[in-house]
């Protein structure tokens, strides 16, 4: 093989080194990016899950002040009927 030739070749291994470093790089910080959303989207999750979790906490605590006023209306119905 010519010199020439094989500068060429080397070159062209240094470039293709490169370039698999680069893409090495690209791919660090692609998976860093993809952990950041992911833990965005399970922070809001656990906000919205929360939330619903102190929608059902109200609910019920609302539903047995409901049941307890029915209970007194209901005695004091039977007081005034009777």
């Amino acid at each position: 093989m010519s010199q020439e030739i094989e500068k060429k070749i080397t070159k062209i291994l240094v470039e293709l080194i490169n370039v698999k470093e680069d893409i090495k790089v690209s791919e660090g910080r692609i998976k860093d990016e993809i952990n950041e959303k992911v833990n965005e989207v399970l922070t809001a999750v656990d906000g919205l899950a929360k939330k619903v979790e102190n929608v059902e906490t109200e609910q019920a605590s609302n539903l047995a002040a409901h049941d307890r006023f029915e209970g007194r209306i209901s005695k004091l119905e039977g007081h005034v009927i009777a």
